[in-house]
């Protein structure tokens, strides 16, 4: 579903194409930036119709969307317009990922990024057979979890007492 609706953006490429109103005075009128009142005359001079928003592109199309664009010399806008892209933008952001990471970058990574250390820091054996780094390593970590666990409970010691603090100064108020 699109932030706005077929019917309000054909009256806005109709009032810009037969009462001749430009972008930018549509804009002070209905606070719509020009550039996407541009976009919707084009995709609608081009198609005659306005694009769905696309949520997935697979690598292939991507990297066959700048082959293409090179190729003929395209801008950003006319890409998007021949490929049916709502945002032109995404097709530069396509090309800064190509020319950062390469090939590889257009295409979606498989899986979850997991949000768990990959090494666990508690080595998985009984504390006696621990050595003397992994004890340090566990006992640096059960020092750090127990500074940030005070420091939380002193917080909320904190907002107790200026919550009892206002009411109390609200009640002297009232009286």
């Amino acid at each position: 579903m699109s932030k706005y609706s077929e019917e309000f953006k054909l009256k806005l490429v109709l009032d810009y194409i037969e009462k001749h109103i430009s972008p930018e005075l549509q804009k002070k009128k209905y606070g719509i930036h020009p550039s996407l009142v541009r976009q919707w005359i084009s995709q609608y001079q081009q198609t005659g119709k306005f694009t769905e928003p696309t949520r997935y592109f697979s690598g292939e199309f991507k990297l066959k969307v700048l082959n293409y664009q090179q190729e003929h010399h395209l801008s950003d806008l006319k890409t998007a317009l021949l490929f049916d892209i709502t945002n032109a933008g995404t097709i530069c952001a396509w090309r800064k990922k190509y020319i950062t990471g390469g090939k590889e970058a257009l295409f979606p990574k498989q899986g979850r990024q997991s949000k768990m250390p990959k090494k666990s820091l508690i080595p998985n054996k009984p504390r006696e057979e621990w050595t003397k780094d992994e004890e340090l390593a566990y006992l640096r970590m059960e020092n750090e979890y127990l500074k940030k666990y005070l420091a939380l409970v002193q917080e909320d010691e904190k907002k107790k007492q200026q919550q009892k603090k206002d009411r109390e100064k609200s009640k002297l108020s009232e009286n």
